[in-house]
């Protein structure tokens, strides 16, 4: 009898058997019969084939010399195709050359007849034991994956918590607004943000003030991952709160920043540092106010030109008490740049670090996009590990453009379209042409129309039902014109280094709407919808003003376009 415990590892398995003498595969069966429950019986190495081929048995036995096809011939057949099946070979002699070429093949093991039932067993044993370890394995493996898999889920969903956590924190308070001055245009924020991780070390935070004044906060924590943002988040989320009244008066620039630096400074360890710069923009005094701490510098383009301002401080540590605040006039000032120092110590492709042409690309390009593309243009982003924050200040010029002309007409189709038309005329004189012009006037048109519906008709939330009932048409048709109340376009052209930068804005003369509704989804009289989706998609920027009745468009023309 075969050992009690040869049945745990024969258990499901299957026996090819291929003997061409019947006493002999009597014999072999008999042999067989209490390890296997499933046994095929083959008399030649042709029906053995087409056996193996039909029933793929866990195990095939067979004899060596057999007519029509023979053991090795049957062999080399099956690994054709099946490289793993365990063989056991039988035979009488084994010639060398035989030898050889059935260990070639991969034959498990070799039985010499006369059978001797121990031998037998002990083989199949030692066959049923590999193929009772390799599903172990598989098994293994396949548990392993699925941990594996389990895990990935968990970790995917922690990270989207975790991200959803991070943009939560991260504000923008100013993503569709600009900031505007009395005489004329006004402040926008664009922001480009390229984190290396989930849980990035970069965080910022843009707010209004009290007066239209801006208030920035963007931080970077040395290191990476878990650490770093609890560092940026802690702070950033301490920022916030102290902006939104923590105190029972609002605190001060010079209290909000001193606040932030020990609130920061409390929350690192002994080993650890903390860069971050605040900054308050005030667009009636043109002055700007910064604690800067570790941070690269500021970078201006004042009147054209790009100029660096370096901070007044190092970066936060445990024991940072006080941090000194900087004052900087903002006369012929169009563009602030902060950043991470991932943008200027980024390896450039050619050699030297991105720090060395960042003002040049400041001042010639528009957007914080076209500067984030342009850096990506010179450097490989794979070849640094370091988050890339930028936040870019944009001033749209008033009165003191390079070039600027004023348009208004009545609230009327006709006076819309007059004013459309003669923007356009205006912006070919002065040789603009081709698909970005085309995308101007087409937003410029979507403006007017919204300037015209919301500030002179006060169409508010009316529109849609309007449209359905159609009464919309027959309303802007027959509207007549209201003293004192035109439709305003500002049109003013600014160059950059080989560029000409447009901006358009857009006022109406409505008094706009209730900014507190209009963050809660309660009223819509500013552009949305698919007109500003269309604004958006046509030209590079698109701002409005806090009240919802001043519309700002920006778009960059290259000398092609000229």
């Amino acid at each position: 009898m075969p050992d009690t415990g040869f049945k745990e590892y024969t258990e499901g398995l299957s026996v090819l058997f291929v003997e061409d003498d019947p006493i002999g595969s009597a014999i072999i069966e008999k042999m067989l019969e209490p390890l296997f429950n499933v046994r095929y019986g083959a008399s030649n190495g042709v029906e053995g084939l087409r056996l193996f081929q039909e029933h793929k048995p866990s195990i095939v036995v067979t004899d060596l010399m057999m007519p029509f096809m023979d053991g090795i011939s049957m062999l080399r057949k099956i690994r054709e195709n099946d490289q793993k099946t365990p063989v056991v070979l039988m035979t009488a002699s084994l010639e060398h050359v035989h030898l050889v070429e059935a260990i070639n093949l991969g034959a498990s093991k070799f039985l010499a007849k006369p059978l001797d039932r121990d031998s037998v067993h002990r083989a199949l044993l030692a066959v049923a034991r590999e193929i009772s370890l390799e599903r172990m394995a598989r098994e293994a493996r396949r548990k392993e994956l699925e941990l594996l898999r389990y895990r990935d889920r968990y970790h995917s969903r922690q990270e989207e918590l975790a991200r959803r956590k991070e943009q939560h924190i991260v504000r923008n308070m100013l993503e569709e607004l600009f900031i505007p001055v009395p005489q004329g245009g006004g402040w926008a924020v664009d922001i480009a943000h390229r984190p290396k991780d989930i849980m990035s070390g970069d965080s910022f935070s843009i707010r209004r003030a009290e007066q239209d004044t801006l208030l920035v906060f963007l931080a970077d924590a040395m290191g990476h991952g878990l650490s770093a943002s609890v560092t940026s988040m802690l702070t950033t989320s301490f920022f916030n709160h102290s902006v939104d009244g923590c105190a029972c008066t609002p605190l001060s620039f010079s209290e909000l920043v001193q606040h932030t630096v020990r609130y920061a400074g409390r929350n690192l360890l002994e080993d650890e540092v903390f860069s971050c710069v605040i900054l308050q923009l005030d667009p009636i005094a043109q002055t700007v106010r910064i604690a800067s701490c570790g941070m690269p510098p500021l970078l201006l383009v004042r009147d054209g030109m790009p100029e660096r301002v370096r901070g007044a401080n190092p970066p936060l540590t445990a024991f940072t008490e006080q941090v000194r605040i900087q004052e900087l006039s903002l006369h012929g000032v169009s563009d602030l740049l902060m950043a991470t120092d991932g943008l200027g110590d980024a390896p450039m492709k050619g050699g030297g670090a991105y720090c060395g042409r960042l003002p040049d690309d400041l001042a010639g390009s528009g957007t914080a996009r076209d500067l984030f593309d342009l850096f990506l243009g010179f450097c490989d982003p794979d070849d640094d590990d370091d988050d890339v924050t930028l936040i870019r200040l944009m001033k749209a010029e008033g009165t003191a453009g390079l070039s600027f002309l004023n348009f208004a007409a009545p609230g009327t189709v006709s006076g819309v379209a007059g004013l459309q038309r003669q923007v356009r005329e205006y912006l070919e004189a002065a040789g603009l042409a081709g698909e970005r012009l085309e995308r101007l006037d087409l937003a410029l048109g979507e403006a007017l129309m919204n300037a015209f519906e919301h500030g002179c008709l006060r169409m508010g939330t009316d529109k849609k039902r309007l449209l359905l009932a159609g009464e919309y048409d027959d309303l802007i048709m027959t509207a007549l014109p209201q003293a004192g109340e035109d439709i305003l376009v500002a049109v003013n052209s600014v160059q950059r280094q080989g560029c000409l930068q447009v901006w358009a804005e857009v006022t109406d003369p409505g008094p706009g709407m209730d900014e507190q509704r209009t963050m809660q989804g309660e009223c819509r009289t500013a552009p949305s919808g698919r007109g500003y989706a269309l604004m958006k998609r046509s030209v590079d920027l698109v701002r409005r003003n806090p009240a919802g009745n001043r519309i700002l468009l920006m778009q960059m023309f290259t000398k092609e376009d000229v």
